[in-house]
């Protein structure tokens, strides 16, 4: 067991300030257990100087969402030699990765022996086990919220929105339109793929876009930079399709629609408001003055959108698309309402969910108790804790195995 009781959280940019919100949400958690959180934001032109104060003062473990602060580079005093910062000081380093591994392929393969690939869903665990097998040490985290301390400010029949969905859009047309400068082999697959995706309940997509590949006679091998580049397209695409199709549907009541890049959406008669995006620290508070919360949710079924989890914590209900997790975990909620993409009610169905009547101020607490139960920070904190724990006995191990990670 290591002296140090510092934490060190890794941020850079990102729209909405969503990661930064995250990392010291997580630090939080940690202060009761007497560890200190420090937070290093990237942009900052003193981020080095502080590195390495922390790091001369001891660091317990660090980590950073989508791999922030992975890579960091380090030169060898004596070899001269580039080095994994984290490799020269010893200290474990956790990446929380939530993404599909296309958007960001060397995230997910460092070489180091103390980054550790910390995967929040089973889907892009697995693809890391099949495609990317980095020698790096990969494990599973559970997937976690934070408590919103404004949940019981305003009883959920007297709050002052009755239907958000908090989510910046994207023209699915225009995105779609790039694909001409493709050659017309990968251009069709492009279009094969996204086609069957969208005819489907949402789920992991990795799949379906190798067996298209194969289905045109196309192994690729170890050439997964082609592999990615087809499933970042796909992914985006349909993401921005779904993303769409429910901001129109909810054009025809008066929900609020809050985000950027809706201009492709046409709102000639819309009911809904169309409003800028806030930044992630105000949520808790919006979503706990908010009757139904909508989610679109990304293309994999392990888990479930952190907008969701929101919602059951602000004392809300919840409307989104389901997959595996949410049909079998959240199905008995009597706060929970989810469809699938396939029904041709959907749109129809969240309107009608907007004309009732019901209260559910004595429904929501079953989806609170779930989530405070099952996705506590606690549990995620905890989990990395013993990864870190587990990657310092494993330094002893090093005459065992073969070559460092690489």
């Amino acid at each position: 067991m290591v002296a140090s009781k510092t934490v060190v959280a890794f941020v850079g940019q990102n729209e909405n300030e969503v990661l930064a919100a995250g990392s010291r949400e997580l630090l939080a958690s940690i202060a009761q257990r007497g560890i200190d959180g420090q937070v290093i934001n990237l942009h900052d032109p003193q981020w080095m100087n502080e590195l390495g104060r922390l790091a001369n003062a001891g660091i317990l473990f660090a980590f950073g969402f989508a791999g922030i602060g992975a890579a960091l580079a380090h030169v060898d005093p004596t070899t001269r030699a580039n080095r994994n910062f984290w490799d020269t000081v010893r200290v474990p380093f956790i990446s929380i990765l939530a993404d599909h591994p296309s958007h960001q392929p060397s995230n997910h393969r460092v070489a180091s022996r103390y980054v550790v690939n910390g995967y929040v869903f089973r889907d892009f665990f697995e693809l890391q086990h099949r495609l990317i097998r980095s020698p790096q040490v990969s494990a599973i985290l559970p997937q976690a919220c934070a408590p919103n301390s404004h949940r019981d400010t305003t009883p959920w029949a007297k709050r002052g929105r009755r239907m958000v969905f908090v989510k910046s859009g994207g023209d699915p047309v225009a995105f779609r339109a790039q694909w001409a400068q493709f050659p017309a082999r990968l251009r069709t697959i492009l279009e094969e793929a996204s086609a069957e995706v969208l005819r489907r309940s949402t789920g992991d997509i990795s799949e379906l876009v190798l067996a298209c590949f194969q289905s045109h006679g196309i192994d690729v091998g170890d050439r997964h930079d082609l592999l990615f580049a087809v499933l970042q397209q796909v992914d985006l695409y349909v993401r921005l399709v779904h993303a769409t199709r429910m901001a129109q549907a909810l054009c025809r009541v008066p929900a609020d629609i809050i985000g950027a890049r809706w201009d492709h959406i046409d709102k000639t008669g819309a009911k809904a408001r169309f409003l800028p995006p806030v930044n992630a620290v105000a949520l808790a508070e919006l979503y706990a003055d908010t009757q139904f919360i909508v989610n679109t949710t990304p293309n994999f079924s392990g888990g479930t959108h952190e907008r969701v989890l929101h919602g059951f914590a602000a004392k809300s209900c919840v409307i989104s698309d389901d997959n595996d997790f949410t049909r079998r975990r959240f199905g008995n909620l009597p706060s929970y309402f989810g469809f699938d993409w396939t029904d041709p009610d959907w749109a129809e169905k969240i309107a009608a969910r907007f004309a009732g009547r019901d209260t559910y101020d004595e429904r929501v607490q079953p989806a609170l108790d779930l989530m405070e139960s099952e996705f506590d920070l606690g549990k995620l904190m905890r989990a990395m804790i013993e990864i870190a724990e587990l990657m310092r006995l494993g330094d002893g191990f090093a005459p065992l195995g073969y070559v460092d990670a690489a």
